[in-house]
């Protein structure tokens, strides 16, 4: 208050002492205490001060919101809570001591302003609110199942030399709903439940079109095949080595990057695209959704490793594969066993992935601008285990017949030796076990098992 202001509100106070008597003071210089006529969040005070904050903060907390998706935005469906349940929190004790608080330790002067302020409805003690942003995040977390979506990245498609352009991602913005909850909270109520818009944002995915239009792909970096078949009840797995090398085809692992299989491929589902087939399960072969994915897990393992990307996560199968060489296959399962590579370069590194015109072949190209090392590799047996059997009686069948045959376990030592143009050498060595392959026999009811040929010795 300037000093001219504070002259005539004295003014005003000793012209209405001379009038009314010495005994005025006690109006406007009131005793100690909360302040005649003051206002609690537009209610004025009466005898309960603690009573009134409290009955104000539940009236805060019980007004109702309905949040609702922004026009254009995903599509989920609006929810109704209360500002209380979306984490509008008051300090009841602390709007307690700012009101009692409020001209104690003032002048007699200022304490007499206050007082007249108040007096003439013009003293407002507002809540002090404020937005608990994680239990704000708890409730947004089912709306942001459904509405959250990844960005797609740009991907080169090679056959037809053009760039697929990319998706942004976008999310729901916790922060932005923190802060238009705030807002609310400094607005008197109105009738009925208001809409809060939930604000949604936008962010561009790690590689963009014009980044892959400046991409030099003119060498192949490390590559690999392997072949399979489509006869029979083979065409079903064919299919799904066609989706998944699909899904990894054209995709940009940038430098320094990482690569998860199971994020770019995704779910092993029929609604993805994949088929049921035959596939490795704990040893044993059995019909599941996907049989093949992991042909095409390995075929790309390998292209990386002789290529001389870093291979961070990798799990062999549990029991050789025919299709690839013992040390370089990958086993994958959708979303726990995954295989993960990364990009060591400074330069940007392209899959191409795709079956060749025989239909029976998978290629796994690594592209970029230059071949900076040259990779060889070498396994060693350094153990084998023998393998069991495991005898199911089954009245379907007559007589002892072999359901799988059995593989004995095998230990071996990985070498890979990478020399860089510059004249680098690097040999990396690790271990990779394949368990022993249960043998399985389907016989008849009552069938002695020592009637069955002798397991080899190792």
């Amino acid at each position: 208050m300037s000093s001219l202001q504070r002259f005539l509100v004295l003014a005003s106070v000793l012209g209405a002492l001379s009038a009314a008597g010495v005994g005025a003071w006690a109006r406007y210089v009131p005793a100690p205490g909360p302040l005649a006529g003051i206002r609690i969040d537009g209610v004025v005070l009466g005898a309960n001060l603690r009573g009134l904050v409290e009955e104000r903060v539940a009236a805060l907390q019980g007004r109702r919101v309905r949040l609702v998706p922004p026009l254009g935005g995903p599509g989920f469906e609006p929810v109704e809570k209360t500002l209380g349940e979306l984490g509008v929190e008051v300090d009841i004790d602390a709007v307690v001591r700012r009101v009692e608080g409020l001209g104690a330790n003032a002048d007699p002067w200022t304490r007499a302003e206050l007082a007249l302020a108040a007096s003439r409805g013009q003293l407002d003690v507002p809540l002090l609110a404020t937005v608990n942003a994680s239990r704000v995040a708890a409730w947004l977390e089912p709306l942001k199942e459904t509405a959250d979506e990844a960005p797609v990245a740009a991907r080169l498609d090679l056959e037809h030399r053009m760039v697929v352009p990319e998706t942004n991602g976008r999310y729901l913005d916790t922060n932005g709903v923190v802060a238009a909850l705030e807002a609310l909270v400094w607005t008197r109520a109105n009738d009925g439940v208001a809409d809060l818009v939930v604000p949604v944002l936008a962010f561009p995915p790690r590689i963009s079109s014009s980044y892959l239009a400046k991409l030099d792909v003119s060498h192949v970096v490390g590559s690999y095949e392997t072949t399979f078949s489509r006869g029979g009840e083979q065409a079903r797995r064919a299919r799904n080595v066609e989706v998944a090398s699909s899904r990894i085809n054209g995709v940009v692992v940038g430098p320094g990057e990482a690569l998860s299989f199971n994020e770019v491929v995704g779910a092993r589902s029929e609604e993805n695209g994949f088929k049921r087939a035959g596939e490795i399960f704990r040893g044993e072969m059995v019909e599941g959704v996907g049989g093949g994915t992991c042909q095409v897990a390995s075929t790309l393992h390998a292209a990386a490793f002789f290529g001389g990307l870093d291979v961070i996560e990798r799990l062999p199968h549990s029991r050789p594969s025919g299709y690839i060489s013992m040390g370089l296959d990958a086993t994958v399962v959708y979303p726990s066993v995954d295989l993960k590579l990364r990009n060591p370069y400074a330069f940007g590194v392209v899959i191409h992935a795709f079956v060749d015109k025989s239909g029976q072949r998978l290629k796994v190209e690594l592209l970029g601008p230059a071949k900076p090392v040259e990779v060889s590799f070498t396994h060693t047996v350094i153990g084998g285990f023998p393998y069991n059997r495991k005898v199911v009686e089954d009245e379907a069948v007559s007589k002892a017949t072999l359901k799988q045959r059995g593989i004995r376990g095998v230990q071996i030592r990985r070498v890979r030796t990478l020399v860089f143009t510059d004249g680098k050498r690097r040999q990396e060595t690790s271990i990779d076990l394949y368990p022993p392959t249960q043998e399985i026999y389907r016989v008849p009811p009552g069938f002695d098992p020592l009637e069955l040929p002798e397991l080899p010795a190792l």
